[in-house]
């Protein structure tokens, strides 16, 4: 699931473009937050691909099934009812943040009460990512 959520990241890319005076209307835009949007997406990115390329490697699920998931669930969209407004949007990216920080965090634990370390490591390593972006968010 937290692969499939890291997944869906052009549907958080556009909702954190929808938000005013937060926008990239060029996609290269000099402002700070069109700055800070595209950093945050790459490293957020970084963790779905990292994610999806030790699912492929493990064996372990139908990545055929998992790919349709993630095309639905971008597909669907998403409206997290913030108005436009970068003060509701930027709570709600806090208040996911925290989420994402302590489901990665407790599956990071899960995985070394089972033995594997190296999806441990992984899980503990985009936590800590999660954790900083959560700080980010709140400071807003």
């Amino acid at each position: 699931g937290e692969m499939i959520t890291e997944e869906a990241l052009p549907t958080y890319q556009t909702m954190l473009n929808t938000l005013d005076g937060v926008r990239d209307e060029t996609g290269a835009s000099p402002t700070s937050w069109a700055v800070w949007t595209r950093a945050w997406t790459a490293e957020e990115n970084r963790h779905g691909d990292l994610l999806n390329k030790y699912l492929y490697l493990s064996g372990r699920v139908d990545m055929r099934q998992i790919e349709k998931t993630i095309r639905y669930l971008i597909g669907s969209g998403m409206d997290p009812r913030t108005e436009n407004s970068p003060y509701l949007g930027f709570i709600y990216t806090s208040f996911q943040e925290r989420a994402t920080f302590i489901s990665h965090g407790n599956t990071a634990r899960h995985a070394k009460e089972h033995g594997d370390m190296k999806l441990a490591q992984i899980c503990g390593i985009i936590a800590a990512d999660e954790k900083r972006h959560e700080t980010a968010y709140t400071k807003i």
